[in-house]
């Protein structure tokens, strides 16, 4: 028997994702049309002014644990319909993350879907990221995030 996933389990994801980055005051959170795409793009500032520096959002949502595989304390999407959905975002020009809410605790989780590297001095890449491991998402990751992102849009301009 299929079951369908409560009505709300959308909204509240996204919810979630916006109480997450509105912990910082250097972000602003762009929502686009529905169906275009990423769930928000998110815009870095540097002491409140624009800078360019874009990054994306995918955000989705279970309602309980017991929807996903779990080892050793780490949650695993189903690799399956990842790829399906990562596919959708391989040609991005920036850095593109997952976020996965667990709506039983409203604990957060993230992935790179596009992960910003930069390999020695000059290279810098977006690696498409078909893992399907989820980290803890709290403040000191979306730190991470951040300044993984900044540190590679600072060194594709200096390319």
């Amino acid at each position: 028997m299929k079951t369908t996933a409560p009505w709300y389990i959308e909204r509240r994801a996204e919810s979630l994702a916006i109480v997450y980055l509105t912990r910082r005051d250097d972000l602003i959170i762009s929502q686009p049309t529905p169906n275009q795409g990423l769930d928000f793009l998110i815009t870095i500032t540097k002491d409140g002014v624009y800078t360019g520096r874009l990054f994306g959002i995918e955000v989705k949502a279970t309602d309980s644990t017991s929807n996903l595989k779990k080892h050793n304390d780490i949650f695993k999407l189903d690799k399956n319909r990842l790829s399906i959905l990562l596919e959708n975002f391989k040609d991005l020009p920036f850095p593109v993350c997952l976020f996965f809410f667990i709506l039983e605790t409203d604990q957060g989780y993230y992935k790179w879907i596009l992960e910003p590297k930069i390999d020695g001095e000059k290279q810098v890449k977006l690696h498409f990221n078909e893992d399907d491991e989820l980290k803890k998402l709290d403040d000191k990751e979306i730190a991470n995030i951040i300044s993984s992102i900044n540190s590679w849009y600072d060194h594709r301009n200096n390319t």
